[in-house]
């Protein structure tokens, strides 16, 4: 009997520390309200930078480099705080990618009237003294508002996240008393041309978030506490590799199914991990990890599939209600946490996230460490070396 008593103290141990699929997103339709599966309360504000050392976008030489960056972060949430809306007023590329023509027409309106269960606040209100920071980087044609859940999930659990809206490349940006810049299209011929500006983006935001954390009239006076992770999707996902590449004092970063043009001449020292979709695969770029690196493989998602967007185009065609695009966000959100705060406490042990592994989205994490030997590495994460290896002998 004793013996069933510890064995059952420890099953109820591991499944409290095992964080399961599919984390349960509540509706409120009295408040008009969705409430995100979130540690703890998190407020998000919006502010606008400039960078007067670097000039505006090729199509705007003559202006300073402008950029928004929304901020999501922990702090007391109270009934009396402005919510933070679930559909932005202005769409313009994602427009198209959300309301499709097999959208729903009806379940616009629903939806304009819903708010996440996130503080639109005024100014930031921090619940902690001293957070880990993480620059998030959207992919091209989307911006931060389009990331709100795996934002905010990630803030919730005790980080300050700084998400920027990389002007031009979003899909909107409207700097104070200014029209809105809308997205251009890449040369079809570079598609890494913009790398360089938004690797250069996110080292000016993280420069300006250390000003303002030095500054005792900022509202982030002391809120670092001196970790700083990096995190995108597609090609913020490939600046991030570019931006680790350049900045020492980033401790992490995460790549979500972002292809790094211009890989060759970059590697990076940091513990990285590439989060990818099932369909494409792009793992060239650990041949210049030279560090810890781990590949996540998440079955059935898509390129989209990190962001929103998927989850606004499944409400628009069938209403409000639980969807497993929804509960693979937040999957991925947690396992990105994870990796943060395993690396942000310097542990030397190799990463083993606590995330049930299930279907319609279940993932494999690979350990594609270069330190290791490769006969325990897994084929995908061998098979370009060892192109890369041919192509030098012969």
């Amino acid at each position: 009997m004793p013996r069933l008593s510890i064995y059952l103290l420890f099953s109820l141990f591991c499944l409290l520390n095992t964080q399961p699929l599919f984390a349960q997103l509540n509706i409120n339709h009295t408040l008009n309200r969705l409430i995100l599966p979130l540690e703890q309360s998190v407020g998000t504000h919006y502010m606008h930078f400039k960078d007067l050392n670097r000039p505006g976008h090729r199509t705007q030489p003559d202006t300073p480099r402008q950029l928004g960056v929304r901020f999501f972060y922990p702090t007391n949430l109270t009934t009396s705080n402005q919510r933070l809306p679930l559909l932005s007023n202005q769409f313009s590329r994602s427009h198209r990618l959300i309301y499709d023509t097999d959208a729903d027409i009806t379940h616009i309106a629903p939806l304009s009237a819903m708010t996440w269960n996130i503080a639109a606040e005024s100014e930031i209100h921090l619940s902690h003294d001293a957070l880990p920071l993480i620059i998030f980087s959207h992919g091209y044609y989307l911006n931060p508002e389009l990331f709100t859940i795996m934002a905010a999930h990630i803030a919730s659990q005790g980080y300050l996240v700084a998400s920027i809206n990389h002007s031009f490349g979003s899909d909107h940006y409207q700097p104070p008393n200014s029209k809105a810049l809308k997205t251009i299209e890449l040369p079809s011929d570079d598609l890494g041309i913009d790398l360089p500006m938004w690797s250069a983006d996110q080292r000016f935001v993280l420069a300006k978030i250390k000003q303002m954390d030095q500054d005792p009239q900022s509202p982030l006076f002391n809120a670092l506490n001196g970790q700083v992770g990096i995190l995108g999707h597609s090609y913020g996902g490939a600046a991030a590799f570019y931006t680790a590449a350049k900045t020492p004092e980033v401790t992490a970063i995460v790549n979500m199914d972002g292809t790094v043009f211009g890989w060759q001449d970059i590697t990076v020292t940091q513990p990285f991990m590439y989060v990818q979709a099932d369909e494409e695969y792009f793992s060239e770029i650990f041949i210049n990890v030279h560090n810890t690196g781990y590949l996540a493989l998440f079955e059935s998602l898509n390129h989209v599939s990190f962001s929103d967007i998927v989850v606004l185009k499944d409400w628009l065609k069938n209403g409000l209600k639980e969807t497993p695009q929804f509960n693979a966000i937040i999957d991925v959100a947690r396992l990105n946490a994870a990796f943060f705060e395993h690396h942000f406490n310097h542990t030397e042990e190799t990463f083993v996230p606590a995330l049930e592994s299930k279907t319609p989205f279940s993932f494999k994490l690979s350990d594609c460490n270069p330190k290791h030997n490769d006969s325990a590495t897994p084929l995908r994460c061998l098979m370009h070396r060892i192109k890369h290896w041919t192509q030098q002998l012969f």
